[in-house]
């Protein structure tokens, strides 16, 4: 499994990825870690997109902001992901 950045990862499947992202619990019966899938994808790349939509829809959905506000999370967000990446082709 990949770790991406914070909670999020991308664990390969037959077709591409899945996306996914740590719920920071266990279950009990097992004591794995949960994880809730976001989606699933044929690249890296699309992995990284669909990890910075979630995270944008997440701060929206907790924080009421104006659009530039908005727009600038989304940049912020585009970045930190970019500089995880430097150096890693896609």
């Amino acid at each position: 499994m990949l770790h991406v950045i914070d909670n999020y990862y991308a664990q390969t499947n037959n077709y591409g990825y899945s996306v996914l992202r740590d719920t920071g619990k266990q279950n009990p019966k097992t004591g794995e870690r949960t994880y809730i899938p976001l989606g699933y994808v044929g690249t890296i790349k699309e992995a990284l997109e669909l990890v910075k939509k979630d995270i944008v829809h997440n701060h929206i959905k907790e924080h009421d902001m104006e659009l530039t506000q908005a727009l600038g999370y989304i940049r912020e967000q585009t970045d930190r992901i970019l500089k995880a990446m430097v150096g890693i082709e896609v």
